[in-house]
């Protein structure tokens, strides 16, 4: 499979293949989300091995300094009462003169799966040009931020739970663009709620050990209110507690969503039928629809538009430059709150 095919693929692509036994007798991982390479390899190890051949038939080295010869030999070897064995180099890096285990890349042995991970590879290398024309090199990339709650919606669904995507952008929110750490908070979260089969924002605030007063959510609600006072004292704490800046641009744009549709609502365009469909409301939640509406009615069309741009303002200068977080927050703020642009 060449480079721009096969960097392409997707854990779940990968996942998709091995559940058909295509296996490649060479992989190659590299890439910022670590925590994606490993869940390549358990899906390597998951499908190509019967579990009761696993201790025959695994080799996991890189860890430690490995001399590329042993990987060459555990390559090399018959598989034990199986189809197929399965090396694992946890580090390339790791592997002293790793220019040796050409023998083994250019003339890989079909009944072995051989899966490295390390960096992005020098093309001007023989090895590097060996992996790429010989075997499937995957990049695991770190997600753009609109496709983290997706990632994590999927991952509890994955579980056997479902989640709302306020409960999923509020871990976003909280803990950031770590996937091990998001991973270890939905952990928790499995462990908190027990046999309940939903997982809610009220769950993610008492498991991630969110403020009641300093939140996202009350963000929202003082931003509504044009409150500026409570609204910068709130960014503010959150940002000192360590919130995610890119997270919480997330969440408002969500929210300046919602009011958009719902004034789609107060002009007559959609019905409230329509409107409790789109928002996706359950009845536990129609109580405070009149509460939105009434907050929808302060901001104009145009007001909102506006608040759109500026978020994305923010979001690109606290991707692309050092501006502290506080100041483009409160600058933000301002601007949400009054009529008038009064900040650059």
């Amino acid at each position: 499979m060449g480079k721009s095919a096969s960097e392409r693929l997707s854990l779940t692509d990968l996942e998709k293949l091995f559940r058909q036994k295509q296996f490649a007798p060479i992989y190659y991982f590299w890439g910022e989300e670590d925590l994606l390479i490993e869940q390549a390899i358990d899906l390597i190890i998951k499908y190509a091995l019967d579990e009761s051949m696993i201790s025959f038939n695994l080799d996991i080295v890189g860890s430690e300094k490995v001399d590329a010869k042993d990987i060459v030999s555990l390559a090399s070897a018959f598989p034990m009462m199986a189809d197929r064995r399965v090396v694992i180099v946890k580090n390339l890096d790791m592997v002293e003169k790793p220019e040796l285990l050409m023998s083994i890349v250019e003339k890989p042995v079909q009944s072995t799966i051989l899966a490295i991970a390390g960096e992005k590879l020098d093309m001007r290398l023989k090895l590097s040009k060996a992996i790429q024309t010989n075997g499937v090199v995957v990049e695991f990339r770190q997600l753009y931020d609109n496709e983290i709650p997706i990632w994590i919606s999927k991952k509890i669904s994955e579980r056997g739970k479902s989640a709302n995507m306020d409960a999923c952008n509020l871990i976003q929110t909280h803990v950031g663009k770590s996937l091990r750490e998001i991973q270890n908070e939905i952990d928790k979260l499995f462990i908190y709620v027990g046999t309940k089969p939903t997982i809610d924002s009220d769950d993610v605030s008492a498991v991630v050990g969110i403020s009641k007063k300093y939140n996202i959510f009350e963000l929202q609600k003082a931003i509504g209110r044009k409150d500026i006072a409570t609204s910068l004292e709130i960014s503010e704490k959150m940002l000192d507690a360590g919130e995610y800046p890119v997270g919480m641009i997330v969440m408002l744009t969500k929210y300046f969503e919602r009011l958009w549709t719902i004034r789609d609502f107060i002009e007559g365009k959609i019905s409230k039928d329509e409107l409790i469909k789109t928002l996706r409301m359950n009845p536990r939640q129609l109580p405070f629809l009149e509460e939105d509406i009434k907050i929808a009615r302060s901001f104009s069309s145009s007001e909102i538009e506006r608040c759109f741009a500026i978020l994305l303002d923010v979001d690109e200068k606290l991707k692309s430059t050092d501006t502290n977080p506080k100041l483009l927050f409160t600058i933000m703020l301002y601007n949400f709150i009054n009529s008038k642009m009064l900040f650059r």
